[in-house]
């Protein structure tokens, strides 16, 4: 008898232990290790650790988190060999636009293993008792973001590297040359270097208002990014993770205290080099190329061979810069990591919206569509009433996907009609292909990195 998995099946039900530990694993021995939350009277063995193991490390920031508006102690889980903590990972819960809602994940950052305790095991361990851990979690996965090096060695122990579509690159002088009507290979159109009645300078703090409304408008509107409140705002422009914050200014240079908040058209956020976030006003979407255009000008002032941008991936900007393209010598950015314990539970509740999107965009029902994943049989089936996740079952049209291939399908970061042109993804029929890509939009969610710089 197949088990039905529907968007209705109800996740494990353990209650978490009495315990402060979450979990013990170790492919040594079973009890010698164990992840726990912290507690208050652990920050300072926390800190040692993270001054013993990284090089680096600013106890500033460390200082800095405790005042983030909705810290806890316990978002630090520390792995420990008896009493003493050899290991840690702060998994700070969010929540991220995903399919048009809001889903719950953890962020993580901060992973570190004391030096003596290095191994391949160990480390395997750890993230063991991470997954194990997972459901006593508020998330439906665990985000990391980290050096194109480190990623390549987390890839190995269970980290899935999303594409890296929301990054593009260009050389700063090209660009300038391309704005000004001076490269006769410029294949994009855009206004106006100066919109008239457009200002753009660097922020000012009496506009800190008028920027969390911002934000939140755009958030809500454009449905991108992570939510923020007006604490968490005033604690990341306290903090001065990045290098300037520019703002598109309507009728005037000044905004006074009494102005109306909607004359700021837009901002942008720049870190050495890289603008890391651009938010506009709905209806101002265009004052993203005069913001560019003003950044790439000063970068170049500052003797900045090359411009960054980060945004979702469907950002018109992304055309414009790689329409001019980086240096030959361009270095790696920073990858996005993720886990997710439970894909296939994952995959169970996405059902609902499945279905709702077959006859919205006119599929005809009933339809199923089999997911092979490393050998194992699942069948999306969506009648005319809703839809269900069953195992066990495969049928005529299928995709056969590996363990990584269907988290990222899960989390939206699968083209597929392009996959299987590549030949990553074998698909049984055409029709299959047709069905998965009227069903999962290639649309992955933006982790704007403003969230995770470090104080400076």
């Amino acid at each position: 008898m197949r088990r039905v998995v529907s968007s209705t099946y109800p996740p494990s039900t353990q209650q978490p232990p009495s315990t402060p530990a979450l979990a013990r694993f170790s492919r040594r021995d079973p009890d010698r290790f164990r992840l726990t939350s912290s507690q208050e009277g652990d920050q300072f063995a926390i800190l040692q650790l993270m001054k013993h193991c990284l090089y680096s490390y600013d106890e500033n920031e460390f200082h800095s988190q405790q005042e983030r508006p909705d810290y806890d102690a316990r978002e630090r889980l520390t792995f420990r060999l008896g009493n003493q903590i050899i290991g840690h990972i702060r998994c700070v819960p969010q929540q991220i636009w995903l399919h048009g809602m809001l889903v719950p994940y953890l962020r993580a950052s901060e992973f570190v293993l004391a030096p003596e305790h290095v191994d391949v095991t160990n480390v395997d361990a750890f993230f063991g008792c991470l997954d194990e851990s997972f459901h006593h979690l508020s998330g439906s996965f665990i985000m990391h973001r980290t050096s194109a090096a480190m990623a390549q060695r987390l890839t190995r122990f269970g980290w899935i590297k999303l594409s890296s579509g929301f990054r593009s690159i260009a050389a700063t002088e090209p660009f300038l040359a391309s704005v000004r009507g001076e490269s006769t290979s410029q294949t994009w159109e855009e206004p106006p270097r100066k919109e008239a009645g457009l200002w753009i300078r660097l922020m000012r703090q009496v506009e800190a208002d008028a920027l969390v409304a911002l934000y939140e408008k755009s958030f809500q509107s454009h449905q991108v990014g992570t939510p923020r409140t007006a604490g968490m705002w005033d604690w990341l422009l306290r903090r001065k993770a990045f290098d300037a914050l520019y703002v598109a200014i309507r009728g005037g240079n000044k905004l006074a205290l009494d102005d109306a908040i909607d004359r700021i058209a837009g901002y942008a956020i720049v870190q050495e080099g890289q603008i890391l976030e651009v938010v506009t006003q709905p209806h101002e979407r265009a004052v993203r190329v005069p913001l560019v255009n003003r950044i790439c000008s000063d970068l170049y002032e500052a003797d900045y061979r090359e411009l960054r941008l980060e945004s979702s991936v469907d950002d018109p900007l992304h055309q414009v810069l790689r329409s001019v393209g980086g240096t030959s010598n361009s270095p790696p950015g920073e990858e996005i990591l993720v886990r997710m314990p439970n894909a296939v539970q994952q995959l169970a509740e996405f059902c609902t919206l499945l279905h709702q999107r077959a006859k919205l965009r006119g599929l005809e029902l009933p339809v199923d569509l089999g997911v092979l994943v490393d050998g194992e049989k699942f069948c999306i089936q969506l009648s005319k009433r809703k839809g269900t996740l069953t195992d066990g079952k495969l049928g005529r049209s299928y995709l056969e996907l590996s363990g990584a291939q269907l988290v990222r399908l899960v989390l939206g970061d699968l083209p597929i009609e392009a996959m299987v042109q590549r030949g990553e993804i074998q698909a049984s029929t055409q029709v299959a292909v047709h069905v998965a890509s009227q069903l999962f939009d290639y649309s992955p969610p933006w982790f704007p990195a403003i969230d995770t710089l470090p104080i400076r």
